[in-house]
């Protein structure tokens, strides 16, 4: 049986895949980040570094897009190689954890510890154990273009709307997997156990594109049809074409302001993100034991921001999609104002179980808003491109906020725990500033200026 001839088995593959996506990064930004953080095995200042590494490659995914297109072993399917082969080494990548018996020992304290040539790329990645998270995350990143041309190849327009929202709710799914299912794991049973729970899960799930092939031998891709407008063109001169109708797609004022805000959209969740991990499970602090994290933050607040998403769609068609950004914007400056505002809620068990959840919920809220936006904006002929590069954009404001909070790491430990209320009270400010580009967009404009072509 073939992909491209059973919707039940494309599903269930597609769905599959994008939890393997989704499982890393919440075993990384959750499980495995909670677990570093006790008995202060690292400290903020180095680990807001680790964090950054994990989302580094997902700003640079769009150059596997050309490669994927150009290089493919025809016999054993056009997307399958590559999905086999990034899963592959990231699953090895991680598994190789298990053969240090001091993981914290493969972080760095600080510039001076690090050995001959790492002493220079010590802020860009601070260790070993940085090092096998970053390349882990380039084959993820790989694996995630692959799992997306595959979808575009195989399902038809007809299906692609609950394709994808299937596919989406997986990658929440396989986050929560790897958050709240490893953290368990490891809160019980150890560092080591939750390494291999992950490995196995990953290379059960790459059974699925080992065992079943995409397509008939002798049948192309819809894609690969041929495209007659750009049949007679030389690929030379359809990527002078592509670049050229880039630079015209982005000379606009509507689609430059995108990048302002894709740049800066997700610089202080990172940031406040990263502080609380290290604020909540201090004992000093919010003293959240090993479970009760990974319960909150990999499980309820996945499912909130899910929640967020699917519903903030439905609202932004019926509010406007400027005006749902700049709302969500001012709610979450508000959650974060009020929590700066009123410190004595940080130390409340119960106030910043609300809060994580809260602030998931607006954020998904916000993000999905931001999506329809950066569609609105991107001109049909270079969509595709246009669409992906304010995607990864979206993804290095991430890393932004991760490195920032590791640099500032030494100062709010000097600060102790008074140092949290500035964080919110400014990260409320900044985000409020961030978005006022939104209030000069105009979505229609890239449409009107260069037309639907």
């Amino acid at each position: 049986m073939y992909l491209s001839e059973s919707k039940t088995l494309r599903i269930l593959t597609l769905c599959s895949l994008y939890v393997a996506q989704g499982m890393p990064y919440g075993f990384v930004s959750v499980a495995f980040a909670a677990w570093l953080t006790q008995d202060d095995r690292v400290t903020l200042t180095q680990l807001g570094p680790i964090m950054a590494v994990a989302t580094l490659p997902w700003s640079f995914k769009f150059v596997w897009g050309p490669l994927m297109d150009t290089v493919s072993i025809r016999r054993l399917g056009r997307r399958r190689p590559w999905i086999i082969l990034a899963q592959s080494m990231a699953i090895i990548a991680l598994s190789s954890l298990l053969l240090s018996k001091d993981l914290p020992g493969m972080v760095w304290t600080s510039k001076e510890s690090a050995p001959g040539f790492w002493k220079h790329i010590y802020h860009v990645v601070p260790g070993p154990l940085a090092l096998v998270i970053l390349i882990a995350n380039v084959f993820l990143s790989m694996q995630d273009v692959a799992v997306d041309a595959l979808a575009v190849d195989l399902v038809p327009e007809q299906e692609r709307g609950t394709t994808n929202g299937l596919t989406y709710g997986c990658s929440y799914l396989g986050s929560a997997l790897g958050g709240w299912g490893l953290g368990l794991i490891i809160a019980k049973h150890g560092i080591r156990a939750g390494i291999i729970g992950q490995s196995v899960f990953l290379a059960v799930i790459i059974l699925l594109p080992i065992l079943i092939r995409e397509r008939p031998p002798g049948k192309k891709a819809s894609s690969e049809d041929e495209d007659p407008l750009a049949s007679s063109e030389e690929p030379d001169q359809q990527s002078k074409n592509i670049v050229r109708n880039l630079l015209r797609a982005f000379s606009l004022r509507a689609t430059l302001l995108g990048l302002a805000i894709a740049l800066g959209c997700r610089i202080c969740n990172s940031v406040i993100n990263t502080v609380l991990l290290d604020f909540l499970r201090d004992k000093d602090g919010g003293d959240w034991d090993m479970e009760y994290y990974t319960t909150v933050t990999g499980g309820y607040a996945l499912v909130a921001g899910f929640l967020g998403a699917t519903t903030g769609g439905i609202i932004a068609d019926r509010l406007g999609t400027r005006r749902m950004i700049i709302t969500m914007t001012l709610l979450v400056s508000i959650l974060w104002l009020g929590f700066g505002l009123f410190p004595r809620a940080l130390y409340s068990r119960s106030a910043m179980t609300a809060f994580v959840i809260g602030q998931d919920f607006l954020f998904g809220m916000l993000l999905v808003s931001l999506f329809t936006l950066f569609m609105s904006i991107s001109w049909p002929r270079v969509a595709a491109t246009q669409f992906t590069t304010y995607m990864s954009i979206m993804n290095l404001s991430t890393t932004m906020g991760h490195y920032i909070s590791g640099e500032a790491g030494d100062s709010l430990a000097k600060m102790k725990h008074a140092g949290i209320p500035t964080v919110f009270l400014t990260a409320a400010c900044i985000q409020v500033l961030i978005m006022i580009p939104a209030l000069f967009i105009d979505p229609n404009q890239t449409r009107r200026v260069l037309g639907d072509e």
